[in-house]
């Protein structure tokens, strides 16, 4: 019994014992047609999150781009790019081979069979974490505007990405140990080699900290940005703040052009769609590996519902993936001109016929002469 290499028929005769606790050895039955259908929407999500993952992280490194881009958001699209493209080319092609068409024996040897699931949780780990920090990105850029120019540079941002890498790699160290190749009826598999406890405190921390605290993080600052831009949209035109600028308080004059009020409302729209997106690709995908260590009678018909609920989580796994360039692609709007442009010279090896324009600088007059570019309040309002 496999976390992620088995899909039950049903019992076979004989228990094996692992680590002193008594499992079933099950057999696996998967129809021709289940295989293809699979194999087809596996090999379209690579070739999508594959192409587009490459383009975005091509877009955001050319000297070109470097130049137009000022946000520290497009550092973290990048990095939410490596990690993605980083489970799709590591993990869906052993699965496709090992875990939808030839269940057993593991061909791959035991340092891969550790390293398939140290990766995979390495990068499920960064991907979480890196939309959970876009998150807090927007957030300080939206509802704090005046610290995110202080407080947001480059160097920090860089250096926050680096220790969240550091930190995913830390939280999937436990794969190394707890899972590894077994002979077991004379054939080889890739399992978990502790006992079922052990492996259901790992899953169980697993969850906690790669979907439901990031969960949480997305679904309340994806909120309360929401509540701003709906609340700018909702005073109108203009507005008279009182604000504190080289410890001197200022009158600060915001003005809300009209032509943004569908951009504002858009803007709304994103953000409910990337916490329904997160919570739909990743919710089934922990709850059937919880599925695995929580059940402890199986019958017949819930281990077909486990073989068929499998391919269905991991499609979705895969699923956030590959959207994840489309999605995130609305978060900037000067980003999404170099995509474009990047788009268009690869696929007509030329340069775009019009000239890349910069998000327009609108500038908000402050009483005591102070002068602050709303670069930042536009780029972040989609």
């Amino acid at each position: 019994l496999s976390l992620d290499s088995w899909t039950p028929r049903a019992p076979v005769s004989g228990l094996s014992a692992l680590n002193g606790t008594m499992v079933p050895m099950l057999d696996v039955n998967t129809n021709i047609y289940s295989k293809v259908v699979t194999t087809v929407i596996y090999v379209a999500l690579f070739l999508v999150g594959s192409l587009g993952n490459s383009f975005t992280l091509w877009t955001l490194f050319t000297k070109r781009s470097m130049q137009n881009l000022q946000s520290t958001v497009h550092y973290h699209l990048a990095s939410l790019a490596v990690s993605d493209l980083l489970i799709l080319v590591l993990s869906m092609p052993i699965e496709l081979y090992n875990f939808i068409w030839f269940h057993h024996p593991w061909v791959f040897g035991d340092a891969v069979c550790r390293g398939y699931y140290f990766l995979r949780d390495s990068c499920s780990y960064a991907t979480a974490l890196n939309i959970a920090s876009l998150s807090v990105e927007r957030y300080m850029a939206i509802c704090h505007p005046f610290k995110a120019k202080s407080i947001m540079s480059r160097s920090r941002t860089k250096k926050l990405i680096s220790g969240m890498w550091l930190v995913s790699f830390a939280l999937a160290t436990p794969m190394l140990a707890v899972m590894g190749q077994v002979m077991r009826d004379r054939e080889l598999l890739c399992t978990h080699v502790v006992s079922k406890v052990t492996m259901k405190s790992v899953l169980q921390v697993n969850a906690i900290l790669s979907f439901v605290v990031p969960m949480v993080a997305i679904s309340a600052l994806n909120g309360v940005i929401a509540n701003q831009l709906l609340r700018m949209f909702r005073e109108g035109e203009q507005e008279n703040r009182m604000c504190v600028i080289g410890g001197n308080p200022t009158m600060l004059n915001v003005t809300v052009e009209p032509n943004r009020a569908q951009s504002l409302r858009h803007g709304v729209l994103v953000l409910r769609v990337v916490v329904i997106a997160f919570v739909v690709c990743w919710l089934p995908y922990h709850v059937r590996r919880l599925m695995y260590c929580y059940v402890t009678e199986w019958t017949d018909d819930l281990y077909d519902f486990y073989h068929y609920f499998y391919m269905l989580t991991n499609m979705l796994f895969y699923v956030s993936s590959a959207i994840n360039p489309i999605l995130y692609n609305l978060v900037s709007a000067t980003y999404r001109q170099l995509f474009l442009s990047t788009l268009r010279y690869v696929c007509c090896r030329r340069p775009p016929r019009r000239k890349l324009r910069p998000l327009t600088r609108h500038s908000i007059s402050i009483s005591s002469n102070h002068t602050l570019s709303s670069h930042t309040i536009k780029e972040t309002v989609y």
